[in-house]
């Protein structure tokens, strides 16, 4: 009898715990295209995929660092939306993406929607809560589930490998370097007063109708010049880096990412932004353990979210040491085809960026667009600050010759 799916949780993953108990901290996707999504069909697909992947059907099992993720044996559940008024672009006409899943409690860290929509397409909605899976976990998974509805063989994982296993496996490997000045890291564009309304995030899609080389450090240098026509200061930005065949050949679910700090200095070009990031990887810097691991796993998590929330104010809205300029993710190609099944014909994916931080954005490309998504703090628009942000990142990128 095959032994049942169980893993530790991480210091990092208790800390997604923290933040998804501020607001939901997701790693969330949206594939649309044309085409009727029996759900009972979908529901096989994720049945079959769920068993070849058992990390997706875990359920948190235990207190403080002893706690684990363990298999339930039950799949992530398809659910059909009602009709909606959503094109897919932002959080506007979508009130179900707000809903959290809640694995702190006991409950799926994923699930699956099918939202057919008023524009004539159908977006098929995958859901997972960061705490149990990261950015390639979630690819994999998503792309398990559109093989079963192919009847293709699946891939399957039982790894039980975390973040916190490879930065045990390379901890002579990290620089001993002292660490980096604590300097006040900027936002990108300045937050309205407050309001007295709960947190709240809302995201934007970008498609732009081009595969841009070197997106991400391309963005990187056009974003630190935007945010400096608005006041001087330091920008640097949270770089996660997949440990899946660069640290580790265990292709796991779970969170198995590291995290590097891209710095960028006045009038930096793209080409020394990726030296930058290819160094830092090279020195083993992803490797780093978060600060103040043995704390995260031994403090219960609703204290740890009550001490973020108490400083949350100042985190976001003022300059400081701990925050960045924000976070950004390149999913690299991905091909729409690798999500086609009978009756349906994909268009395009998108993922949704976590709510955490001044600024997320996650670049995904395919043969011939780059698709681009941003959230921030809904104080950040209050003037509709964000939203001119992004039509000037649509303009700059969108003149041939001018991302960097």
């Amino acid at each position: 009898m095959a032994r049942r799916y169980s893993r530790r949780i991480s210091p990092m993953e208790r800390l997604a715990f923290a933040v998804n108990e501020i607001y939901h901290y997701h790693v969330d996707g949206v594939m649309e295209g044309k085409g009727d999504v029996d759900p009972a069909t979908l529901q096989a697909a994720v049945d079959r995929a769920a068993e070849a992947n058992p990390a997706i059907r875990v359920r948190l099992k235990g207190r403080l660092g002893f706690a684990r993720w363990v298999d339930s044996g039950i799949p992530p559940q398809v659910r059909v939306m009602p009709q909606a008024n959503w094109d897919g672009n932002s959080e506007e006409g979508a009130p179900f993406l707000k809903e959290r899943l809640d694995g702190m409690r006991g409950g799926p860290i994923a699930d699956i929607l099918i939202v057919p929509c008023a524009d004539g397409l159908t977006r098929i909605v995958f859901r997972t809560q960061h705490a149990a899976i990261d950015g390639r976990g979630f690819m994999h998974w998503c792309y398990e589930v559109f093989r079963a509805m192919r009847g293709e063989p699946l891939h399957g994982s039982t790894s039980t490998f975390t973040d916190l296993d490879v930065q045990a496996q390379y901890a002579d490997k990290v620089p001993r370097e002292p660490p980096a000045e604590a300097v006040s890291t900027m936002s990108v564009v300045a937050a309205g007063p407050p309001d007295g309304a709960p947190l709240h995030y809302i995201w934007r899609r970008l498609v732009l109708d081009r595969n841009i080389s070197q997106l991400l450090p391309k963005a990187a240098a056009f974003i630190a010049e935007y945010a400096r026509r608005r006041e001087p200061g330091e920008v640097a930005f949270m770089i996660p880096v997949d440990y899946r065949g660069l640290r580790t050949e265990e292709l796991g679910l779970g969170n198995l990412t590291g995290y590097v700090r891209l710095t960028v200095p006045e009038g930096a070009r793209a080409r020394n932004l990726m030296v930058q990031i290819h160094k830092r990887i090279q020195a083993y810097a992803d490797c780093r353990p978060v600060p103040g691991k043995n704390a995260l796993l031994w403090l219960p998590v609703s204290l740890l979210s009550r001490r973020i929330s108490t400083k949350i104010e100042g985190l976001l809205y003022h300059l400081n040491p701990v925050f960045g300029t924000g976070g950004l993710v390149s999913m690299g190609t991905v091909l729409p085809e690798s999500f086609a099944f009978p009756g349906f014909v994909p268009k395009r994916l998108h993922g949704i960026p976590g709510a955490v931080g001044k600024l997320n954005i996650v670049f995904l490309n395919d043969n011939d667009t780059s698709t681009i998504c941003f959230t921030a703090p809904a104080r950040y628009n209050d003037q509709g600050q964000f939203d001119a942000f992004v039509e000037a990142f649509r303009a700059h990128f969108s003149q041939s010759g001018q991302e960097g």
